[in-house]
């Protein structure tokens, strides 16, 4: 029943989910680029990862967080892989929070902290060396080789996911960026018949489905 009753505590969270990515979208005056499957889509799935957190840790205050956790890593993943943004409105107090809630996620609060300031400082090492390298060989990318909003939402990653298993979570986001990165080259090169090395591929969703994993299997 537990299961049941979180299930649809998450369709109802994948509908506010949609109503806030689209409600960013809109203030900034974006192109409404959506797809007619993304709103069920992330209605399923907002609702089969309440069901396994629920599952995983019962319904105590760690699924309570894990679930809110989850609204923003959808979020993040919905708008970023749409128009490639990540909005500070989004992050910066999910950040906070989740730093505030620390002590309630894990006896030592000192781990997400931890957590968090490791994920910032390596993917900030990544953004800065992918600045400097795509200048360097003169190589223009639409909206930059590594995003600003990549480094904020590592951080965020890292706070969740806590120390040490941070390390693993960015491990996961680089395989699975680097697996979507040959999916999206394979894809150019058979419809299109062309490779652009220099389209813009977008890296939140990865963060995003690294560190839920990690967060609910850790």
């Amino acid at each position: 029943m537990e299961i049941f009753l979180c299930a649809l505590l998450g369709l109802i969270v994948g509908i506010i989910v949609n109503r806030v990515a689209d409600h960013l979208v809109a203030a900034r005056a974006l192109p409404n680029v959506r797809h007619r499957l993304r709103a069920p889509i992330v209605v399923v799935v907002t609702a089969l990862a309440f069901a396994v957190l629920v599952a995983r840790f019962g319904v105590t205050i760690q699924f309570a967080l894990t679930a809110i956790y989850t609204f923003v890593f959808l979020v993040v993943l919905v708008t970023d892989l749409e128009h490639r943004l990540i909005f500070d409105v989004v992050i910066l107090p999910a950040t906070l929070f989740a730093a505030i809630a620390s002590p309630l996620a894990q006896p030592n609060w000192r781990l997400p902290l931890l957590g968090g300031v490791s994920a910032f400082v390596i993917v900030l090492g990544i953004y800065l060396f992918a600045e400097i390298f795509a200048r360097a060989r003169k190589i223009h990318i639409s909206g930059g080789a590594f995003g600003q909003g990549d480094v904020k939402l590592a951080a965020f990653m890292g706070v969740v996911v806590g120390f040490p298993n941070v390390f693993p979570a960015i491990l996961y986001t680089i395989l699975l960026g680097g697996l979507g990165a040959f999916v999206f080259l394979a894809y150019q090169l058979v419809v299109h018949r062309r490779v652009a090395l220099t389209a813009a591929i977008p890296y939140g969703p990865y963060f995003c489905i690294a560190g839920w994993w990690m967060m609910a299997f850790q």
